[in-house]
């Protein structure tokens, strides 16, 4: 399977290099294409702001843009939603064939104050290849990755917005990237995350697009510091190295574990 990851500008905006991208993606055949996080309407730095990207319908604004997309072409898609209860998330939406493909997926950990926690990890599938989302901070835990991999997820799908001051982007540039190695290695998935880069008012993208296989090898990256869209061939195994990885297998180890578990439970 041939997978994308397109690199946008620092506004997220939708205009301009999406129709292209797609093009380039069209004629090479790619089935699974994955845009930023809040890439319609752009991350918002404020409730305010979200509020408004809210009320500019974004999710409308995203199945117009990719409603001629080919069917056999997948688009995860990030974006603000306002959900039924009012309240505001950094979603994803997958859409095939202009048509949103089940739930959209809710970043579980937001940084912004704007936006409210999402709950479930919903699956979705490609052909044969189940896959999941994980949104930006959502991967710098290590639950999220695994209970989709758990859930039979073989490709964990990344919509990063890293627009964050300079300084901060250049102290966390090594740390995102080896986070996205690690969630492809000790899930055994392939990993295609999708950030944003360039700079403006002081503030600076993280560019860590990349397509990472599951034994951690970068299939393909985007240049840090500036847009663009990259490829790979996607070859899934039909066995994954997780069932292997099981900690009850030593009871004593397990049993730490869940000690250890439980103990942070009862602290929160």
């Amino acid at each position: 399977m041939r997978v994308a990851a397109l690199q946008a500008e620092l506004s997220g905006s939708a205009a301009g290099d999406l129709p292209r991208a797609i093009e380039h993606c069209e004629r090479a055949g790619v089935e699974l294409l994955v845009l930023p996080e809040c890439y319609f309407g752009g991350m918002p730095p404020d409730r305010p702001a979200a509020e408004a990207v809210a009320m500019s319908a974004p999710y409308a604004n995203l199945i117009s843009a990719l409603r001629d997309c080919p069917p056999t072409m997948t688009v995860v898609a990030g974006f603000t939603e306002r959900s039924a209860d009012g309240r505001l998330h950094s979603s994803a939406a997958v859409v095939r064939a202009g048509r949103l493909v089940g739930e959209v997926t809710r970043k579980l950990f937001p940084r912004e104050p704007a936006f409210s926690p999402g709950e479930d990890l919903p699956l979705y599938h490609q052909d044969d290849h189940a896959f999941g989302v994980v949104i930006c901070n959502d991967a710098n835990f290590v639950e999220p990755a695994r209970l989709l991999a758990l859930a039979g997820a073989r490709i964990l799908v990344c919509p990063l917005n890293n627009d964050l001051p300079a300084e901060v982007t250049r102290g966390w540039a090594v740390r995102t990237r080896s986070t996205l190695v690690a969630r492809a290695v000790e899930n055994d998935c392939w990993v295609i995350a999708a950030d944003v880069a360039s700079t403006a008012g002081g503030r600076k993208g993280g560019g860590a697009t990349r397509i990472i296989a599951p034994d951690g090898r970068v299939a393909a990256a985007a240049h840090a510091e500036e847009p663009g869209l990259v490829m790979a061939d996607v070859e899934v195994p039909d066995r994954s190295f997780l069932e292997r990885w099981d900690v009850a297998q030593n009871p004593a180890v397990f049993r730490k574990w869940l000690h250890s578990v439980s103990g942070q439970r009862g602290e929160s």
